[in-house]
């Protein structure tokens, strides 16, 4: 049998030289090395759902007359790990050292109930989270405490929140060798004009509200009397909520608690033991003979950590039947596209919403909002797909510590708004920011830009040169339209008339009882409180809860760590953390095109 030619008549095959040879073996290299990563990738997975497994298989048994002991060491956040991210509820103990605020509420109801819960024991320093969450746990030990069960806190060293949080329990014990930071409360605006002055960049600012005070730490280099205004309204407010427990607990009236904080009094322990702010100094070693007295216990303790009872489900809403009403949380500053774990994208808001919207198992929405705000743009398109479910099953709104400016824009389409009464909410305004950094290139790095354009406005915000009468004016104009579409559909929302909004706009920011005062909010109350409400609106006796997150799933937050192990490491000291909040600041802002609704402070605890 003849061999068939494989090249056609004539055909002169090309000669194999020593380039191909090694264009070859770098292609033959470069696949190995792709399939290399690729089965590295695959068997790293394969490996980590073994072992997830494994460890997911330990179940968590509750001795009888445990001790559950919360530490409050790990943050707190609204939105906890996607119910259908299996490998993030898998590994949650890698995700970061962070519980949601459901994770708590639902754990101590359950040891409210759970037999084998004798007590419950706070070993605090800082309570690691906002104040409105801190808030919604503080309800919900004072409510285990009427089962006849006993709370009782111990601290080496508390700081505000954690004394807050200790202000819950039957007997609070402190240290000998320790102390209180029992100071009141502060803002910290960084100002960033003479910064960037020096540098040769100008910010170029356009907004809508007297009140907009985003852009005063790049054109001033002290707050507006406005500003400050408001936000000496807000500390106090706060500060009032927090005196408010405190003084609850330890029977000194508010003035007694501000000459504390005024002399930090109880900086020193034997003098906030005199003074009744805790109930005794005690020292580790004998601190466990103690606690068996308070809890009424004859046999050694036996401790469970809170993150042990959770592996027993207790941190999960219980199945009551097959109609639902179903959490959206939105936690973090808007955005558009994807987002991730610290912001709130478009792209994922818009699917969750338009999943609950279409599932006829899903009766009612909460939507909880933790953001100051953000993309405008980003914020209309989730207003507008909130708008369309609305149209088809109830909407109630949970604000959280935040429900700020773009924050405000989502929550306006609720049926019923619910405020922590510790929220920071309105700001109802509007922004936009330009870098013109030619000084920093002309004069400080000597580079110059020549332009060549086939229009008179092709390099609009190019960020090289100063924005001309005509640009800025553009700017007003875009600004102007957002405000009013603003104004628009909080008037909508709040069945106010535009002028009456307008009036409490401006970007000025609220309290929540005085953003209850200007019904820009209907009630006050947490989280569990707007469950109830939805499923009273949808008319539901027996429902479940269940809940859907816009946060990064396990694999994306995976891929980012590991890149930034990878990136150059500029050291981690507290200077250099300090610091890293103020130039994520700038950062954000200077990324930001086009028009702005957002809320930048820094309070001081």
């Amino acid at each position: 049998m003849l061999d068939q030619n494989p090249y056609p008549p004539y055909y002169v095959p090309p000669k194999r030289g020593v380039k191909d040879f090694f264009m070859m073996m770098f292609a033959s290299m470069l696949g190995f090395i792709i399939a290399s990563i690729a089965f590295s990738f695959l068997s790293f997975g394969i490996m980590l759902l073994i072992f997830g497994l494994i460890a997911s298989s330990e179940t968590a048994v509750v001795s009888p007359d445990s001790v559950l002991k919360i530490t409050m060491n790990e943050r707190i956040v609204d939105s906890p790990q996607a119910e259908d991210d299996i490998f993030a509820q898998i590994f949650v103990d890698e995700m970061g050292k962070k519980l949601s605020l459901q994770d708590y509420v639902n754990a101590i109801n359950a040891a409210k109930d759970d037999d084998n819960i004798k007590a419950i024991y706070l070993e605090l320093s800082d309570a690691n989270g906002d104040l409105a969450n801190l808030d919604e746990i503080w309800n919900a030990l004072d409510d285990f405490k009427k089962s006849g069960k006993k709370v009782i806190a111990y601290s080496d060293f508390l700081g505000l929140r954690g004394l807050y949080m200790a202000s819950v329990a039957d007997k609070i014990y402190l240290n000998p060798r320790g102390g209180i930071l029992f100071k009141g409360l502060g803002a910290e605006v960084p100002m960033f004009k003479n910064m960037l002055n020096s540098i040769g960049v100008e910010a170029q600012v356009i907004r809508a509200g007297k009140y907009k005070s985003a852009v005063e730490p790049f054109i001033a280099n002290e707050l507006s009397v406005e500003n400050k205004t408001q936000l000496r309204e807000y500390l106090a407010g706060l500060w009032g909520s927090i005196l408010e427990k405190i003084s609850a607990k330890t029977g000194l009236d508010v003035s007694n608690l501000n000459m504390v904080a005024d002399s930090l009094a109880v900086f020193d322990p034997s003098a906030a033991f005199s003074r009744g702010v805790v109930d005794g100094l005690v020292y580790r070693d004998k601190l466990d003979s103690v606690l068996k007295a308070g809890f009424g216990l004859q046999d050694d303790l036996k401790f469970i950590s809170l993150k042990k009872y959770l592996k027993t489900g207790a941190g999960h809403f219980d199945f009551n039947g097959s109609e639902y009403v179903k959490i959206i949380y939105a936690e973090g500053d808007i955005v558009m596209g994807k987002g991730g774990e610290e912001n709130i994208g478009a792209d994922p808001f818009v699917k969750a919403v338009r999943d609950a919207a279409e599932d006829e198992s899903v009766k009612a929405v909460v939507l909880r909002v933790n953001s100051p705000g953000g993309s405008a743009l980003a914020s209309d398109i989730m207003y507008r797909e909130l708008m369309k479910l609305k149209s088809k099953k109830p909407l109630v709104i949970s604000m959280g510590n935040y429900a700020a400016s773009g924050g405000y824009y989502i929550a306006a389409p609720g049926d019923v708004i619910v405020a922590s009464k510790n929220t920071l909410t309105g700001s109802i305004g509007v922004f936009g920011l330009v870098m013109n950094t030619q000084k920093l290139f002309r004069d400080k790095i000597g580079i110059s830009f020549d332009t060549v354009k086939t229009n008179l406005y092709a390099d609009f915000f190019s960020g090289v040169r100063p924005m001309t009468t005509y640009e800025l004016g553009v700017m007003q104009m875009s600004v102007d339209t957002t405000y009013e579409a603003f104004l628009s559909c909080v008037s909508r929302g709040r069945k106010l008339t535009r002028d009456e909004v307008n009036e409490i706009g401006q970007g000025r920011i609220w309290f929540a009882p005085a953003a209850r005062e200007n019904k820009l909010v209907d009630s006050l109350g947490g989280l569990f409180d707007a469950i109830k409400i939805a499923a009273a609106k949808a008319k539901l006796k027996d429902y479940s809860v269940s809940y859907s997150t816009t946060s990064e799933t396990f694999f994306e937050r995976l891929m980012k760590n590991l890149e930034s192990k990878l990136s150059f490491n500029f050291g981690g000291s507290e200077t250099t953390e300090r610091l890293g909040k103020y130039v994520k600041e700038i950062e954000k802002i200077s990324k930001s095109t086009g028009v702005m609704m957002v809320m930048p402070y820094h309070f001081v605890w």
